[in-house]
């Protein structure tokens, strides 16, 4: 694992990333909660969170996905793709927890993947976290945020299986805090709207994990020239801005 800042920078250089695939322009946000869809992500903002800290946590984990998707397959290694995605967050400054994700026995019995989100996203949040994530989730089935859906389909599915990623990020001390919400699943057949996806008589596997997340700025501030540097124009075509 590279340690000093030296090593980080060989290892972002070194990372391969692919090229944009949809083309998208990014709007620009306040000193108000906002929301973002960041490629196969889909991130919430607390108030307190400054644009810079905001645009750190969009672009690191933007760079995370896109390195593990050139190296694995994003929804038939999983396993992998998530032990490749923590490697890439922690070289850049992210403290992270080993993703696990469990099974999801009793997903059908919420008849949508939206309702089954906002009841697990409840065991893992604050009610003011909670507030901006519901309304991140809801404002995404707005027609006026078809793009930002199109985007956050074409990356987080391939036909019938899904791999994707919501949260919650806020200011702590200085650093941001990013609280997680990974999710996979597969249906018998194909997935039309990633987030709400009806289950009805469909077998589905669904399998979902959290954890709470802290980027170190001191260490993120030494390689973040380099990851936009990485990222080129994805930083800009995998990024949109929800309307909230």
């Amino acid at each position: 694992m590279p340690r000093t800042a030296a090593d980080r920078l060989a290892f972002i250089k070194n990372l391969e990333t692919g090229t944009p695939i949809h083309p998208a322009l990014r709007a620009v946000a306040d000193d108000q909660p906002s929301a973002s869809v960041d490629a196969g992500s889909s991130v919430s903002f607390v108030g307190d969170l400054p644009l810079g800290m905001r645009s750190d946590v969009l672009n690191s984990t933007l760079l995370a996905q896109l390195a593990a998707n050139k190296k694995y397959d994003r929804q038939k290694q999983t396993t992998e793709w998530y032990d490749y995605y923590k490697t890439v967050l922690e070289t850049v400054g992210w403290v992270v927890e080993g993703f696990s994700l469990g099974a999801q026995s009793d997903a059908s019995s919420y008849g949508s993947v939206d309702k089954l989100l906002l009841k697990l996203a409840a065991t893992y949040l604050t009610d003011a976290e909670f507030g901006l994530f519901e309304t991140m989730i809801e404002s995404l089935k707005d027609v006026k945020n078809g793009d930002q859906v199109k985007l956050f389909d074409s990356q987080a599915k391939s036909f019938n299986e899904a791999n994707f990623q919501l949260g919650v990020a806020s200011n702590s001390k200085g650093n941001a805090v990013f609280k997680i919400g990974v999710y996979t699943y597969s249906a018998s057949e194909n997935i039309d709207r990633v987030l709400f996806y009806t289950f009805g008589k469909q077998s589905v596997s669904f399998y979902a994990g959290s954890q709470t997340m802290v980027l170190d700025e001191d260490v993120y501030s030494q390689v973040r020239e380099a990851v936009l540097e990485k990222l080129g124009s994805n930083a800009v075509n995998l990024v949109i801005n929800i309307e909230i």
